[in-house]
C-alpha cells in the first residue's frame, strides 16, 4: 500500500486495500502464514507530520506452543502510526523523507506485534513425561534443586579434619 503526500485533499486521505503478505519473511515458530489482509487507513496531514488511524483485519496461521501444530487465528485491531519527513527526537514517529512511501512493512509489524506470543490449539495439552524427559512444576524443580548435592564437593564430606 503506497502513501503519497500529494494525494491528500484538505489534509485528509482515506485508503482501503488488501495486502498480500505471502512472500513476507516470518518467524515460522511464531507465525507461519498471513492471509486475507484487509487494511483501512484514515490519514491526516499537519505540515511535515502525517498521523494515521489504521484498521487491520487478517487471518493468520500461528504455531501451537504445546504441539507445534498450526493454529488458525483471526485478527482484527486498530492502531495509529505517525510519519514525518524530518528527523524527530520522538521514537514513536517514523522518518519517511520521500513524498511516496510504502506502508506494508509497518502494517506487517503491527500484525506481528498484535499476534499472541503463546497460542494453544483447542484440546492440546502439555505432555506429562516421555522418553528422556520429565515435566516438573516449579515447586518440584525448586525442591529438587535444593536437595541436589554437587558431586564436585561430595568427596570433601568424607574428609576428617
Amino acid at each position: 500500500m503506497q502513501i503519497s503526500r500529494f494525494n491528500f485533499q484538505n489534509n485528509l486521505l482515506e485508503l482501503e486495500d488488501d495486502i498480500d503478505f505471502s512472500h513476507a519473511e516470518l518467524d515460522l515458530n511464531h507465525i507461519r502464514k498471513i492471509e486475507n489482509t484487509h487494511v483501512k487507513v484514515i490519514a491526516h496531514e499537519y505540515d511535515d507530520l502525517i498521523t494515521m488511524d489504521v484498521s487491520v483485519e487478517c487471518d493468520i496461521t500461528g504455531v501451537c506452543s504445546y504441539t507445534l501444530e498450526d493454529v488458525p487465528l483471526h485478527l482484527k485491531f486498530k492502531d495509529s502510526l505517525e510519519f514525518s519527513n524530518e528527523v524527530e527526537d520522538d521514537e514513536d514517529i517514523f522518518f519517511e523523507p520521500k513524498p511516496i512511501f510504502n506502508l506494508d512493512p509497518y502494517i506487517l509489524g503491527l500484525i506481528i506485534t498484535s499476534t499472541p506470543t503463546k497460542m494453544v490449539k483447542k484440546g492440546a495439552k502439555l505432555p506429562s513425561s516421555g522418553t528422556g524427559y520429565r515435566v516438573l512444576s516449579e515447586d518440584e524443580y525448586q525442591e529438587e534443586k535444593k536437595n541436589k548435592v554437587d558431586p564436585r564437593w561430595a568427596k570433601l564430606d568424607n574428609v576428617d579434619l
